[in-house]
């Protein structure tokens, strides 16, 4: 027996006949644009990862000019060395050449550190000062800000401010400044007091430096300054 179609059902069949209809008619008046805009965002979509590939290869080919010239700046073997013992006039043109390519890079700005401290040894104290400032303020919250700002305190401590550096650090120790992660800051005041001929001060903080920080990148450091210290 044929199954009965009721009013509802033909009256939805031509709500969708009418939908499919607009639908249809939609479609081809509006076709050119429809198609159009898939094009565009698939040559978006090629654009982006073109973009990507090559900014990839250009950060990677930065990375291989910096580490280049750090190894120039450092030397071959620097193993166990507290200065750098290669060619800073060799090196500083390999910076320079950083800078020159690859603009404001993370590597580029690295770059500019190195260029800092070549100045700061040869007593180019405004140059490494102009470098290191505006490093500090372009990168506030990251690892070129406080190299930046480590550097300047050496500038600082070189200017005849150890007194006002040192009260800095102190806050920096007891957690009122953050500046500088607290163990790079007892590792600088060890080495102010140091320089200052105060080697008993000056091992207090490598001493806390040791027993409070296990894992920090000064912590060989801080124990040859105790062995040095006796």
């Amino acid at each position: 027996m044929a199954r009965r179609i009721t009013r509802k059902q033909l009256k939805q069949s031509d709500e969708f006949v009418s939908t499919m209809d607009s639908v249809i008619n939609w479609f081809s008046e509006n076709w050119k644009p429809i198609v159009a805009g898939v094009v565009g965002i698939c040559i978006a979509a090629l654009l982006w990862w073109v973009v990507g590939l090559w900014q990839h290869s250009r950060s990677e080919d930065a990375a291989l000019a910096l580490n280049h010239a750090i190894t120039i700046f450092e030397g071959e073997d620097n193993t166990g060395q507290l200065e750098p013992t290669g060619d800073p006039n060799a090196a500083e043109a390999e910076f320079l050449q950083v800078i020159e390519h690859y603009g404001k890079t993370d590597q580029a700005d690295m770059a500019r550190i190195y260029l800092a401290r070549i100045h700061f040894d040869r007593n180019e104290t405004d140059e490494a000062r102009d470098l290191l400032v505006g490093l500090a303020e372009r990168h506030r919250d990251d690892a070129i800000g406080r190299l930046a700002s480590l550097d300047l305190i050496h500038l600082r401590i070189a200017a005849g401010q150890a007194t006002e550096v040192a009260a800095e650090l102190e806050s920096i120790v007891i957690g009122s400044n953050q500046s500088l992660p607290r163990d790079v800051a007892l590792f600088e005041l060890g080495q102010l007091y140091l320089a200052e001929q105060d080697p008993v001060r000056a091992g207090e903080y490598f001493q806390k430096l040791v027993d409070e920080f296990p894992e920090s990148p000064y912590l060989s450091l801080a124990r040859q300054r105790l062995t040095e210290i006796g």
